[in-house]
């Protein structure tokens, strides 16, 4: 009696797993399907498939998905998807993840920066100090997207495996991933990584990290930068073994103080903290006892540039910290300090002959897209000026809009790096740089204009040697500087640049004439965008240039009556420049004119 009642019982469920089995994609198919629209709308984006089915128990597969942003842009593509969700949540009609797999992703980003030199007349045009107090919305909602992914319940996040997957940018830098798995051991949630860095050379990258219940992160990075000359890439080794706290309550991310951060042999400590409120990010970060030699053996030629070839002894700290809170971008904090102990450049060992610039000698002057002409800044050149021979107008002018602080700090400005940190917050995009004349000197000199972070890490760390170590004075850096940037088409040097708008030496320049030379430096293959048809200044270039007289009074460069107002600015053009807008009847008459004349 017993037995047939168990029969009974076991041939009941069958019964039930079997309808089930038949049934569930019936009932579950189009449940997980209006989820997955659902959850794709809510982020403004739309979801389609060639087909999305689940099977028994619970397995949810999809082919050729498809995200759509509203735009009509494709932002994700995977030939396969594959998840499980957890039983209990589906019993709730509420479905999660408990893990899932994909391959063949295709993932596109927005596009990249600008070219080099690509500024228009509204992008140099003077800011108003009152206008844009806050962050731009795209700026605040990736701050918050970030803040809130970093809270994140990792070690409940669904196990993950990623094959074949592309996140590419609109320039194509991008990264392509062979191999992403996310899983859970005991006590700890781990991820393993492999894949390509997409530059203009592929960099070949994989990572190990571990974090687990009692906050510790461990793990190690590799990337295999390929180099010049060498057959085998030359590998930079990241490690990371310190304390990350997540407290979802109170809206925090925590890095501990005891932090470290190893770049080969370069060791940091790190410390900071991000807040969902704001947001706010605060780091710190603090390196002891490095020297030139441990810098060159922990990071490849290709990152170092021509700092390979620069020779000092002695030892330094670095310390630098950051802060800022978006709902307050005008609070931004950064500051970073070199601590020397004993430095003093090496300059017989140096492949870099920065003592030259002390005296006369030829400069080779680097250009956008990798174009190097040569000056020789001598008296055997006849558009060579000493600093004393250049218009006091054009010094003080380009000195007031290129780096107001430049007679004050060594080498680069904190104090202009926080500002335009904030006014590129609050405009969404690069509006405003902080670069130093000191630092564009060794730009133009020695590095070229890649717009890459190691160039930029170069740029820095030149500066500061060529004001610290190699003691070049700055009027001395300010008159190589004046003598060597472009200025036009093939125009280098203040002087150059007088005779072909103006006709006359750089010493004569006048203050409206000094002043237009000055916007033009930012952007100088495109000085024409600020005149019109007939050669006349624009009114946003005549605004642009009364800005900067106005700030060249405030400093007391600049008598109180010595501007006009920005409508009586005016400029001659006289030189080579002038057949550019001239009509060819006119230009052709006043040549004959002068001809004839007695």
């Amino acid at each position: 009696m017993r037995l047939n009642l168990v029969a009974r019982v076991f041939l009941v469920l069958l019964a039930l797993a079997v309808i089930g089995a038949v049934s569930a994609p019936l009932w579950l198919t189009p449940l997980v399907a209006g989820r997955v629209r659902s959850a794709a709308s809510s982020r403004s984006l739309e979801a389609t498939w060639s087909e999305l089915r689940v099977a028994w128990p619970a397995t949810i597969r999809a082919r050729d998905l498809v995200l759509l942003a509203r735009s009509g842009d494709t932002v994700l593509v995977a030939h396969r998807f594959e998840a499980k969700p957890r039983l209990w949540s589906l019993l709730q009609l509420h479905p999660t993840i408990a893990s899932a797999s994909l391959d063949g992703v295709r993932i596109r980003l927005g596009s990249g920066g600008s070219e080099e030199d690509t500024l228009s007349v509204e992008d140099t045009a003077p800011e108003d100090p009152k206008a844009g107090a806050d962050v731009a919305p795209r700026i605040q909602h990736l701050a918050e997207q970030l803040t809130h992914s970093l809270l994140l319940p990792a070690r409940r996040l669904p196990q993950l495996q990623l094959t074949d997957v592309v996140v590419q940018r609109g320039d194509s830098s991008g990264v392509a991933l062979d191999a992403l798995n996310l899983s859970h051991r005991t006590g700890a949630v781990e991820l393993a990584v492999t894949g390509l860095l997409l530059r203009d050379q592929g960099i070949p990258f994989d990572a190990q990290l571990r974090w687990a219940h009692d906050d510790r992160l461990t793990g190690r990075a590799e990337f295999r930068i390929p180099e010049d000359g060498r057959t085998e890439p030359v590998p930079i080794v990241f490690t990371v073994d310190g304390q990350v706290h997540q407290d979802r309550a109170g809206g925090q991310l925590r890095i501990g103080p005891e932090t470290r951060v190893t770049v080969g042999e370069m060791a940091m400590r790190l410390d900071g903290h991000t807040d969902t409120h704001g947001p706010a990010f605060h780091l710190n970060i603090a390196m002891d006892s490095l020297t030139a030699g441990s810098v060159q053996r922990s990071l490849p030629r290709a990152m170092l540039g021509p700092l390979t070839d620069l020779s000092v002894n002695g030892s330094w700290d670095w310390r630098a910290s950051f802060d800022v809170d978006l709902a307050k971008p005008d609070s931004v904090r950064y500051q970073a300090d070199v601590i020397p102990h004993g430095l003093t450049l090496d300059a017989a060992g140096s492949g870099l002959r920065l003592g030259t610039l002390h005296g006369p000698f030829l400069a080779a002057i680097h250009l956008p897209r990798d174009r190097v002409v040569y000056r020789d800044l001598s008296n055997t050149n006849p558009h060579f000026r000493t600093l004393d021979d250049i218009s006091e107008y054009l010094r003080f002018a380009v000195v007031t809009n290129e780096d107001g602080g430049f007679f004050w700090h060594r080498g680069f400005n904190t104090g202009a790096i926080q500002l335009a940190i904030a006014a590129n917050l609050r405009a969404g995009s690069y509006k405003r740089g902080a670069g130093t004349i000191t630092m564009q000197l060794a730009r133009n000199l020695y590095l070229g204009h890649r717009r890459t972070l190691s160039r930029k890490g170069q740029e820095v760390v030149l500066a500061w040697v060529l004001e610290h170590l190699v003691g070049v004075p700055k009027e001395r850096l300010l008159e190589i500087y004046l003598n060597i940037i472009e200025w036009g088409p093939e125009l280098h040097g203040a002087d150059e640049a007088a005779h072909f708008y103006f006709d006359k030496d750089a010493s004569d320049l006048t203050l409206p004439e000094a002043l237009f030379l000055t916007i033009i430096i930012p952007s100088p293959t495109k000085w024409r965008w600020r005149l019109d048809a007939n050669g006349e200044l624009r009114p946003s270039a005549r605004a642009q240039m009364h800005f900067i007289g106005r700030k060249m009074q405030a400093k007391g460069w600049l008598g109180p009556t010595e501007l006009v107002g920005a409508d009586s600015l005016t400029i001659q053009l006289r030189g080579p420049a002038r057949a550019l807008f001239a009509p060819r009847d006119s230009l052709a008459a006043g040549i004959t004119a002068q001809r004839v004349a007695p």
